[in-house]
């Protein structure tokens, strides 16, 4: 990220120490790859550790099918803090061309509070870079960060995590998707990566809570669905500074998360009847081919 001393001004002393550290590690390709040697040896371990029992993956196949020739951005729904954390656990596990990864987060927390600093370092390898600014005296450090987004996007070898919504959706409908945000089309319509759809259900924010019923077995099952990339090919030659092409770009790619949605919701339902997990899937394809199942997700 390329930032003048006026802009860095706009940060407290907390962000600017924050900020200068994660792109010390993200913005160097030998400190990026020591960080990924740290979550492939480490972090994925203790993160496979507290949820394999409850995991269940649908579509993986899909993303081993993948030859990327350019930079990959997972789009996800966001419920809990640790969507993406599981995400990267199994892709790490199933996929070899993983080798930079990055998810932007809020600075909220993440960059203006030690303890946020430190699980960014512990759990992701300081991988939670660009933060994303809120304060309209910030602005311009969130634009730096997704255009250093789009700039890695065009890289094979980059997966992004980003989540459309741009905030959680603390709703008790899992199923009820929020507006996209229309820095997500910026960064899509800036380097035209792979985008991958992807629905994630059944963590929710307290990570003890989650660890000990994984372990005496009281946790609901977690799914995370990969669907197919999404074709933006409509999208060609589109202005990437324009508003209302950047809101389209993320209303598609979240009405494929929404399907994706669908098929999670009746997958679970098959689990719930004590059906195997490939059964399940059959099942619910089958379900969705001939018109039969829930209601859709729906897209606020």
């Amino acid at each position: 990220m390329h930032l003048t001393k006026e802009q860095l001004a706009a940060l407290t002393w907390r962000e600017r120490s924050a900020l200068r550290l994660a792109a010390l590690v993200n913005e160097s390709s030998r400190a990026k790859h020591a960080t990924r040697l740290f979550s492939e040896t480490i972090t994925r371990h203790w993160m496979t550790l507290v949820s394999s029992r409850r995991m269940n993956l649908v579509g993986m196949e899909k993303m081993e099918a993948l030859r990327p020739d350019r930079g990959v951005l997972l789009a996800a729904n966001h419920r809990s803090f640790f969507d993406m954390f599981m995400v990267l656990t199994y892709l790490h596990r199933r996929v070899s061309y993983c080798e930079r990864f990055y998810f932007p987060v809020r600075s909220a927390f993440w960059y203006d509070h030690a303890t946020g600093l430190l699980l960014n370092a512990i759990a992701a390898g300081m991988a939670m870079y660009p933060p994303i600014f809120r304060e309209t005296e910030k602005r311009d450090i969130t634009r730096a960060g997704l255009d250093f987004l789009a700039e890695v996007l065009a890289k094979p070898g980059s997966v992004v995590g980003v989540h459309p919504e741009g905030t959680r959706g603390k709703g008790p409908d899992p199923y009820e998707l929020l507006p996209a945000e229309q820095g997500f089309g910026r960064i899509v319509l800036g380097s035209h990566p792979i985008v991958v759809p992807i629905f994630i259900n059944g963590m929710t924010n307290d990570f003890i809570a989650e660890c000990r019923s994984t372990f005496d077995g009281t946790g609901i099952p977690i799914l995370i669905v990969f669907g197919d990339p999404v074709d933006l090919s409509e999208f060609e030659g589109e202005d990437p500074q324009r508003l209302r092409t950047q809101i389209n770009v993320g209303r598609k790619v979240l009405g494929e998360i929404a399907k994706l949605a669908e098929l999670e919701k009746r997958v679970r339902a098959e689990l719930g009847r004590g059906a195997t997990l490939d059964e399940a899937v059959a099942r619910a394809r089958s379900d969705r081919e001939g018109g039969v199942g829930g209601e859709p997700a729906v897209v606020r």
